[in-house]
């Protein structure tokens, strides 16, 4: 290779200051680094958590929560993505790990918090794949088969859910969909989805304030990076499930639905427009929304004893309660 071609391959094809810098020469650098926190029995909560694999070859893992007994009967399971772009974010990050403690406690649900893998080196839609295979992987244990003792002991899988928060979200809504075309196996079906500040982009923005302006800018530039293939964003359905010639909502694989927004999320208004299209898509199911006055996307993490994250917590606690 030339000195040319070098520098070349080393060019830098977005920089997100602080976050991501991704080169031509596919080299990543990323500048928020996981603050891992070790399973453990919560100290606050006592739910009991752990690391299991998923995929070895293709390094998809999970940790498991399990609340503190006794628990009547068997329970529900969350399957849950954590957020961060689709490049960026960790199952095991600490923030992440604290929220859903919370969430198994408040719940009563068992949550299988998905570590996948990262674009850009994984490009999208490779997290969808591993998404899949995750909801697969605990529908395995139906009948009291399957790998996972905690799975095949205490979950009732006739009640199982899917979620996640924004970058997470766009995987659950996705893997929802393919769940109205496609069989997890061993009769397991989809209750309920969870959306927490889902990352959907495209169409005309909500109003916000100059520095959600300036966010969703750089999301827009981040998409054509991690999915190196789209449309860009206002026609491309796996960014855009409201596009013109998206496949139609109507199929969603569960039976109900709940979108949590922030009052101050750039992103609010496509969560409201997710909402709208599946109400009058066809689909038959229930579909509830919630929405934190005055908060950003991912106050949950950020801030997460306040009172609107506290709140947020309920309101899930409270829609997979009925699921």
């Amino acid at each position: 290779m030339s000195n040319a071609d070098a520098g070349d391959s080393d060019e830098v094809i977005l920089d997100a200051p602080g976050f991501i810098r991704v080169y031509k020469s596919g080299r990543v650098e990323r500048f928020l680094p996981v603050d891992f926190a070790p399973p453990s029995t919560d100290a606050t909560t006592g739910v009991s958590s752990k690391d299991v694999v998923i995929l070895a070859d293709a390094s998809v893992s999970a940790r498991i929560y399990l609340p503190a007994p006794p628990c009547p009967g068997k329970l529900p399971v969350l399957v849950f993505f954590h957020g961060g772009g689709f490049c960026l974010g960790s199952a095991f990050d600490a923030a992440v790990h604290a929220h859903a403690n919370r969430l198994a406690a408040a719940a009563g649900v068992i949550v299988v918090s998905v570590e996948y893998r990262l674009a850009p080196e994984h490009p999208v839609p490779a997290l969808y794949g591993d998404a899949w295979a995750a909801l697969q992987w605990v529908a395995a244990h139906a009948a009291g088969r399957g790998p996972e003792p905690w799975l095949t002991a205490y979950a009732d899988l006739g009640r199982v859910h899917v979620g996640g928060e924004s970058a997470g979200a766009n995987i659950a809504h996705h893997a929802a969909m393919r769940a109205g075309s496609e069989e997890l196996g061993h009769d397991v079906k989809l209750s309920s989805l969870v959306l927490i500040h889902p990352y959907f982009l495209g169409g005309e923005s909500s109003e916000t304030d100059e520095m959600g302006v300036a966010l969703l800018r750089e999301l827009v530039r981040l998409w054509p990076v991690v999915c190196p293939g789209t449309s860009g964003c206002d026609g491309d359905p796996l960014i855009n499930p409201m596009a013109e010639g998206a496949p139609n909502l109507a199929s969603l694989g569960c039976r109900r639905v709940l979108v949590c927004v922030g009052g101050k999320d750039p992103m609010r208004g496509r969560g409201r427009l997710y909402c709208e299209k599946l109400k009058g898509s066809g689909w038959r199911g229930e579909v509830e929304d919630w929405e934190a006055d005055g908060q950003g996307h991912g106050f949950h993490l950020s801030c997460p004893m306040s009172a609107e994250a506290e709140a947020q917590v309920r309101v899930i606690a409270e829609f997979l309660s009925y699921g």
